[in-house]
């Protein structure tokens, strides 16, 4: 991931509390003193929001209980399957893993697949036995969003830092951008909207932004689930590449046009060439530039893919084993 230029976190005042007030259910509670002040209205709802995302969060340590003080946040993103950013497993290594449930159950984990490319990796565990979550669908720029974490030591009693979405689809449609800070203690941990919904899971993209830089990022779970099964498998997902130079703007006309193969490419032992029109990839029509970027995003190496092209104005169609990005 290419990191974007550092901007300053978007700031929560007055205004951003009256959004939220009327984003969320803040019917009074009438009781002896009348109805219940908007504060005490707003902190309710934050509060039902982090009881309800908490069902995703897991703490992640290796089984040595003096270990508990390096616990890190993961998420439930399956039965007995979870998920946590890479730099996470990285700290306390691999071997004699436990999760720790919001139940304070501790479970043997074992690591499974990584995704190089989401920056996730998914662990299993046996007799979690949690359901896939619903994944909230509807991600949109300033939208408020909860970041959970912080489960260290005893049952997971999760913390809590609240933002909004700065904006969706970065990196080709791998992560939102959200400005809730972001640290060790929720990098891993689920992203949550205000009414506990699962958004994505949290990432450390790189370590040159600090922490609570004021921007972070959370990797869509449909993103992560659309790789499930090969990660539950144990497979370790390389981002792919296919070798094509293609236009800065679209020409108006249907698909991309090959201004150029990379030479010995996967694009270049397929067999096409400059000039070709690409028209369709794995399947999914290209009707022009922005379609084939998020396409290309999406593949992985040694992914064995088709390419639909125009040729002179005569269709083909192109077998390609897409290659590890250079």
């Amino acid at each position: 991931m290419k990191l974007p230029a550092k901007r300053p976190a978007a700031s929560v005042g007055l205004l951003a509390v009256v959004v939220f007030a009327a984003a969320v259910d803040l019917r009074p509670v009438s009781g002896e003193g009348g109805a219940e002040p908007p504060e005490r209205a707003v902190s309710r709802a934050l509060s039902r929001a982090v009881d309800a995302g908490a069902r995703h969060l897991v703490a992640i340590r290796p089984a040595d209980d003096d270990a508990r003080r390096r616990a890190r946040s993961g998420v439930v993103v399956g039965p007995d399957l979870v998920a946590t950013c890479a730099s996470n497993v990285d700290v306390f290594g691999v071997d004699d893993l436990v999760v720790e449930d919001a139940a304070g159950r501790v479970l043997p984990a074992s690591l499974r697949g990584r995704d190089l490319r989401l920056r996730v990796v998914v662990l299993r565990v046996p007799d979690l036995g949690a359901p896939a979550p619903a994944p909230v669908t509807e991600r949109r720029a300033g939208a408020f969003v909860l970041a959970l974490g912080g489960v260290l030591g005893g049952p997971a009693a999760p913390t809590a830092t609240q933002g909004v979405v700065s904006v969706t689809g970065r990196f080709e449609g791998r992560a939102d951008q959200v400005d809730a800070p972001l640290d060790a203690s929720t990098w891993g941990g689920p992203l949550v909207d205000l009414a506990g919904g699962l958004i994505g899971v949290t990432v450390h993209v790189d370590a040159r932004l600090g922490e609570r830089s004021g921007v972070g990022f959370a990797v869509p779970v449909p993103r992560i689930q659309a790789v499930l099964e090969r990660l539950a498998q144990g497979d370790q997902l390389e981002a792919g590449w296919i070798g094509v130079v293609i236009p800065r703007h679209d020409d108006g006309e249907p698909g991309v046009p090959v201004r150029g193969v990379v030479p010995n490419s996967a694009a270049a032992a397929a067999g096409l060439q400059t000039g070709d029109r690409i028209v369709g990839v794995a399947g999914r029509a290209i009707p022009g530039r922005r379609a084939f970027r998020e396409v290309a995003a999406d593949l992985y190496a040694g992914q064995a893919i088709e390419l639909e092209v125009l040729r002179a104005g005569t269709a083909r169609r192109l077998e390609l084993t897409v290659a590890p990005r250079r």
